[in-house]
């Protein structure tokens, strides 16, 4: 960040430098750097919007006009920098965030490796372990009750011999192409089991009780803060009636359909490397072997409506011998499914901010 800083610095000085002379400031640099702040300056130290040399300028004068507007071309980049990560989500109706946590996420290479190698000639340049972090804004005065279930999955204390299943050992494993929500929070050993007629969450032996995530009717629908819609990008939310720590993450302006569905409980806040776009440009494991990409209008299905039917009968189909496969015990089949992102997406940390 300081060479960035630094870097910015002496390119607005060498801007600054060539952009009057003697002390007169070139009408065409006072167009491109902008009205308000360079007019002010312009005024303070009476210089005039021409490209005469009547009226020189001190250099001591000059050097301070040049570090001022070198100061002010910095400020307005920072400034347009940091609000473009937030950039997706901006409105008003957006409920107070009362928590802020962090993922720090890994992708890997194709064929699921991280470790540091040396370059060989077969090797793509795109093909390499991505790293980043998601910044995420979670609303506790709008639904308590799933900002309170999700933060007991990430200040989680560590234990050896008594771990609690935590986002930090979590994954990104699915991308519905259809709603264009990305699925994440799923922590390898936790399991839905049934016990004395009711479902609990099973982690490493140990019985959990699966509280469900659901919101007080009359607090959700408190008219200061109107009911969310699945109408922006980087959304957090949760499948209704799910007690499980799975979670979504809105990759389009377009998942209205969700909202009668899943409930909304946060948003990304900072995604500086551009991660989640890396993501959703992964390859997915589809029915027609396709690779899906997000965009910010929904699937459509078109071609020969006989090619539909006979792709759907051949999805229920392969569904029935799904099912009867597992009655016989057989889980391999639950490692293939429709969506799955073929890459390992890995949390590898996560904390309160």
């Amino acid at each position: 960040m300081k060479t960035l800083l630094t870097l910015l610095l002496l390119h607005s000085v060498a801007l600054c430098g060539q952009a009057f002379q003697i002390g007169h400031v070139r009408p065409d640099f006072a167009r491109v750097v902008g009205p308000a702040s360079l007019q002010r300056m312009i005024a303070q130290h009476g210089l005039k919007m021409s490209e005469d040399s009547s009226n020189p300028m001190g250099k001591h004068e000059r050097r301070s006009f040049i570090q001022n507007v070198a100061q002010s071309i910095i400020f307005s980049s920072v400034v347009a920098s940091s609000s473009s990560a937030s950039a997706e989500i901006s409105d008003s109706n957006i409920p107070k965030i009362t928590h802020k946590v962090y993922f720090d996420v890994r992708i890997s290479r194709a064929d699921g490796s991280f470790y540091v190698r040396d370059a060989s000639p077969t090797d793509s340049p795109d093909d390499e372990p991505l790293y980043g972090r998601f910044v995420l804004g979670l609303f506790g005065e709008k639904t308590p009750n799933h900002v309170e279930n999700f933060l007991k999955y990430v200040d989680v204390p560590y234990a050896v011999d008594n771990p609690l299943p935590s986002y930090s050992r979590s994954k990104f494993q699915t991308f519905d192409a259809a709603t264009g929500l990305l699925v994440g929070g799923t922590i390898p050993g936790l399991a839905v089991t049934t016990l004395a007629g009711g479902n609990v969450l099973e982690y490493s032996g140990k019985i959990i009780p699966a509280k469900l995530w659901l919101e007080d009717k009359n607090a959700s629908n408190d008219p200061a803060t109107p009911q969310l819609s699945h109408n922006n990008k980087g959304l957090l939310t949760h499948r209704n009636l799910d007690p499980t720590p799975a979670f979504g993450i809105t990759t389009r302006n377009t998942s209205t359909s969700l909202d009668v569905t899943h409930t909304i409980f946060g948003c990304i806040l900072e995604d500086e490397t551009g991660l989640m776009d890396k993501v959703v440009d992964l390859p997915v494991l589809t029915d027609e072997g396709r690779v899906s990409r997000t965009t910010n209008e929904p699937v459509s299905v078109g071609g020969d409506v006989g090619g539909s039917l006979a792709s759907s009968a051949f999805t229920l189909q392969r569904r029935v011998f799904r099912d009867a496969a597992k009655t016989f015990g057989d889980s391999r089949l639950d490692k293939v499914y429709d969506g799955k992102i073929l890459r390992r997406v890995e949390v590898t940390q996560v904390g309160v901010l």
